[in-house]
């Protein structure tokens, strides 16, 4: 049975990183459509009444552990991972950058998300920077001047606050978040074997 993965995803989240490296093998294995979907997690935090940044509202043993966790996940996939110095970061301007280039071609927009999400949890660079995100795009060989003046199209704000309200409409709460066949969702990039088995199986797991 034909299916789909809708991934809402936002670079500000270590675990949206950890996701990404993984996502495509595992939609790639299960013969199932992946689409990518950028949004504010800090606007669905804030529509859901969560903490701005949960993980700075845990207490300093619970912090310890996540930082841990994140850093085991990424041994155990085998990709580099570096905690930035810049946390959180503001990530406004990298959505909309990667929708303004997901308008003209989905494949460039997916080879820029991998780069951004290297660029801040792998090397430590400055995403909020214009100036860096140019570099990022010339480094791609992508139209840079043309997408970084799309930054503040109305058309671009608006294509992020629509992806933000879709999340929050189909139940969102945090990133990184799959929604199988736009009806099942599955939260944490921890749980990427649950999705792995959900999408190998033809029976509707919804509400079992």
């Amino acid at each position: 049975m034909s299916k789909s993965v809708r991934l809402y995803h936002d670079y500000a989240s270590p675990f949206s990183y950890l996701a990404t490296t993984q996502i495509e093998g595992v939609c790639a294995d299960r013969r199932a459509e992946l689409i990518w979907h950028p949004m504010l997690l800090g606007a669905v935090f804030k529509q859901v009444q969560m903490e701005n940044v949960p993980l700075l509202a845990m207490s300093p043993a619970k912090q310890r552990h996540y930082r841990q966790d994140i850093a085991r996940y990424a041994r155990y996939y085998g990709v580099p991972f570096a905690f930035p110095s810049r946390f959180p970061m503001r990530t406004v301007d990298a959505l909309r950058l990667t929708l303004a280039v997901q308008a003209g071609s989905d494949d460039d927009a997916v080879r820029l998300t991998h780069r951004i999400y290297r660029a801040y949890w792998v090397e430590d660079r400055d995403i909020a920077d214009r100036t860096v995100l140019a570099a990022l795009l010339k480094e791609l060989e992508l139209a840079a001047e043309d997408a970084l003046d799309q930054l503040d199209d109305p058309a671009i704000k608006q294509a992020l606050f629509d992806n933000t309200a879709q999340a929050v409409e189909a139940g969102v709460f945090g990133a990184p978040t799959f929604v199988i066949d736009d009806r099942e969702l599955i939260w944490g990039q921890d749980r990427l074997p649950l999705l792995r088995w959900m999408l190998s199986t033809a029976a509707d797991l919804q509400g079992s």
